[in-house]
């Protein structure tokens, strides 16, 4: 679980954290289908930051209790395509990778905030100390919201990634498109009951390993920002 407890810093890293996660992803969509030759989503205002457009509500509410979820699908008419399988493949791949670049790159103004942090003193080295700990914060959520969305579930973008590379009528993808959307509702419910149990009972530490969706997030979203702190503190001691 991403939040840190209900505290003012907690709400502002995860208002600017979850408006630029999701938002960006979906532009990055957009804007894909848009160099493929498909302008709905601009003709349709998705191309755009205002965060009312973009939204989920169930998604946003998984974001902010369980630190993963998605957005509201940008529309795409993959028959626009100039060349439709690499279309519905950038198309895909595109909202993930944007989120990849802003974990990378907020792991780089980590390690920059938290060096200046370090070496100052007074105000200013607190203030330094909360962007670091922003930008911190922010390469884990969008890690973990990539991670999310590789997943060959139906309807993320892992499944969609899969579509591309087999025929129509693919069993897997029929399958997926019927009961995608229950396998995906029993993961997630799964984390908010070990969630909300871990909250009565932390000390029972073995309960995180009933979190499948929950552990595979932490394990590999936590594992990437660490290879990525590693690589900007080989220029940035921290």
């Amino acid at each position: 679980m991403l939040l840190r407890g209900l505290d003012w810093r907690a709400a502002i890293y995860t208002v600017l954290g979850v408006y630029f996660a999701l938002v960006l992803h979906e532009i990055a969509h957009g804007l894909a289908a848009l160099w493929n030759g498909d302008t709905t989503a601009k003709n349709m205002g998705r191309l755009s930051m205002n965060p009312v457009k973009h939204f989920d509500l169930v998604g946003l509410v998984m974001m902010l209790a369980v630190g993963f979820g998605y957005a509201k699908p940008v529309p795409v008419n993959p028959y626009n395509f100039k060349h439709y399988r690499r279309g519905l493949f950038t198309v895909a791949i595109a909202g993930i990778c944007m989120n990849l670049l802003l974990a990378f790159f907020g792991s780089l103004f980590s390690s920059l905030f938290l060096f200046g942090y370090m070496r100052t003193t007074g105000v200013g080295s607190n203030v330094l100390f909360y962007i670091g700990d922003f930008f911190s914060y922010f390469t884990l959520l969008n890690l973990a919201f990539a991670f999310f969305n590789l997943l060959p579930i139906y309807p993320l973008d892992g499944f969609r990634i899969i579509e591309t590379f087999t025929h129509e009528g693919n069993k897997f993808c029929r399958f997926m498109r019927s009961n995608g959307q229950y396998f995906l509702w029993g993961l997630v419910g799964l984390s908010f009951i070990v969630s909300f149990a871990q909250s009565f009972a932390p000390t029972v530490t073995w309960l995180r390993y009933v979190d499948i969706l929950g552990l595979y997030i932490d394990t590999c979203a936590g594992g990437l920002q660490w290879v990525f702190d590693a690589f900007w503190g080989l220029m940035i001691p921290v």
